[in-house]
């Protein structure tokens, strides 16, 4: 069992038993697990996601309409089974929804591209504030 757990790391235990079955190894799979967390090959290293250092700022108040922004995405499924998203763009000052772009993929670019028409419609905030997601770390919106 040592030998086939060095070989496939990324082996579970139900992989790992189904595999003794087939090289003519008739135990169940209570011994079969026993012996798993005995050898301690259910203890895996879970490696952690880096992500960027966050800049922690004060949560100010703006004190007029087109100075703070905030962007986030959300997502839905419908009755069909498809998965759409949605990017939803809010002035903090009097919590307009300035933009709500749904579609099944929004890569950065669309988000870039989406800004680029909000700023030619209401001008630059001085501020676009966002969570620190996977979504927002693209070099594109950089």
């Amino acid at each position: 069992m040592s030998i086939l757990a060095d070989l496939h790391r990324t082996w579970g235990f139900w992989m790992m038993y189904h595999r003794l079955r087939k090289l003519q190894f008739m135990w169940n799979h209570k011994r079969v697990y026993r012996i798993y967390t005995a050898m301690r090959l259910n203890l895996r290293d879970k490696r952690k996601k880096r992500l960027p250092a966050r800049v922690k700022a004060p949560l100010l108040c703006p004190v007029g309409p087109n100075i703070t922004w905030s962007l986030d995405f959300m997502h839905d499924t419908l009755s069909m089974g498809k998965t759409i998203r949605t990017l939803n763009i809010i002035d903090d000052f009097n919590r307009e929804a300035l933009s709500i772009t749904v579609d099944t993929s929004l890569p950065a670019a669309r988000v870039v591209r989406e800004l680029e028409r909000l700023v030619e419609w209401r001008g630059k905030p001085e501020c676009i504030r966002s969570d620190n997601g996977p979504e927002f770390l693209a070099e594109v919106l950089q």
